[in-house]
């Protein structure tokens, strides 16, 4: 079983958000499958390009819905969408240095997905619902 694993705990009521999420957990566990030494180098870089492109849509269209919402906390999570986007551009340029470990790599990916999606996603859902209602 993959560590990284979407399930409805993550869900945070919106359908399209839900279904980025769980292509972001698809890539996530990509990139861990294809790192290190049983890895193949072309597909990882691959799918790593394709991580750094679909979280962009994301976060883009994450942000939209909470500015649509007037979600209040919008510029502390546009910063905590910045952050993540810098880390991963971090993480990936120590991995094709072969400076990253597959675990460390891992733990990233589970805490940028989870963490994030647990501690500051769900915290705009009553924001959004209350939005799409009007």
């Amino acid at each position: 079983m993959n560590r990284l694993e979407w399930n409805t705990q993550y869900s945070v009521g919106i359908e399209k958000i839900d279904q980025q999420h769980a292509r972001l957990f698809e890539l996530a566990n990509l990139v861990a499958k294809h790192t290190g030494g049983d890895g193949n180098a072309d597909i990882l870089e691959e799918t790593i390009a394709e991580l750094h492109r679909y979280a962009e849509e994301h976060f883009t269209y994450e942000e939209s819905i909470l500015a649509e919402a007037g979600y209040a906390e919008l510029p502390e999570h546009h910063k905590m969408h910045a952050a993540m986007r810098a880390r991963l551009d971090l993480l990936t340029a120590q991995l094709k240095r072969g400076q990253l470990t597959r675990e460390e790599l891992i733990e990233f990916m589970e805490s940028w997905l989870t963490l994030h999606i647990l501690r500051e996603d769900m915290k705009y859902m009553s924001a959004v619902r209350g939005a799409q209602k009007n």
